[in-house]
């Protein structure tokens, strides 16, 4: 397990503390290893946790691709999944036990194995990943095996390590957002399977809204990623997503969000991920 801290104690997150509880119960020798990647400014190194975890501090703030690829590099070569975890995901023993049931019994073939998440009552994952407005659709349902058109976000999903290794790890073009989406696409691109458990957790997503309750840097990185996966991956809905774009600018140009809206038709009337082409990763 990988869980991705960035300027938050280990006390602080209810992954670490949840996951670290259950630990605790000695329930779940199947766990080999937790390694935290700190991404924080300041390396703050956790003390009075269960002896399976480890610390490693970035001196800079690389995201999560290189993080989950750190992990992928150290673990032991006969563990058989890596599961990536956020900092702010509340696990629950049926979910560990559930996983580890289905990780011992499900084909090859399945390569991704995730929980139902909820941001309070909304699910946020799994969702359908053939539409442009995911949660005003009909989501896909627990105890299911999917060969297209869903996307699960990184936290509490399991990925085989061999599936990760034969395509090269996690794509650095997208280090944090739309990293999931492209994961999903890759999945089904290579004709293989997500099961979706029975499980639910409860994780803060802070993107629901993030035209309205993001400052300007953290918006301009996500349109980036976002415009850099419907261009060269999700090509089938790049047009839809073009007038997505378009209403979104003229919305926060009529509401006041002058900047928001300059970038955004910037984006719009660009070429690729930096204005040209671009190449596709990992591939």
């Amino acid at each position: 397990m990988v869980v991705v801290l960035y300027n938050l104690m280990f006390s602080e997150s209810s992954t670490i503390q949840s996951l670290n509880k259950l630990l605790a119960s000695n329930k779940f020798s199947e766990i080999k290893q937790v390694l935290i990647f700190d991404n924080s400014q300041q390396a703050k190194e956790p003390q009075g946790l269960d002896e399976r975890f480890i610390y490693y501090h970035s001196p800079e703030n690389v995201g999560l691709a290189q993080a989950y690829n750190y992990a992928l590099s150290q673990g032991d070569e006969h563990i058989e999944w890596l599961v990536t975890l956020d900092q702010d995901t509340t696990l629950t023993s049926d979910y560990l036990e559930e996983l580890i049931v289905q990780a011992n019994s499900q084909p090859q073939s399945v390569v991704a194995i995730a929980p139902i998440i909820r941001d309070n009552n909304q699910q946020i994952s799994p969702v359908r990943s053939d539409t442009l407005r995911p949660l005003h659709t009909e989501l896909p349902k627990s105890d299911q095996t999917y060969s297209q058109d869903i996307m699960v976000i990184n936290s509490a999903t399991a990925l085989r390590k061999s599936f990760l290794n034969k395509i090269g790890g996690y794509n650095l073009e997208f280090p944090l957002d739309y990293l999931d989406h492209w994961m999903s696409w890759r999945i089904f691109f290579e004709k293989n399977q997500i099961r979706i458990l029975s499980t639910e957790l409860q994780h803060q997503l802070s993107v629901l809204d993030y035209a309205n309750h993001m400052n300007f840097s953290r918006y301009q990185a996500i349109i980036q990623a976002e415009k850099c996966y419907y261009t060269l991956y999700k090509t089938q809905l790049f047009a839809k997503y073009r007038m997505q774009l378009f209403l979104r600018a003229c919305k926060q140009i009529l509401t006041g969000k002058f900047n928001y809206g300059k970038i955004t038709f910037k984006f719009l009337f660009s070429g690729g991920k930096n204005g040209d082409k671009g190449t596709k990763a990992n591939e």
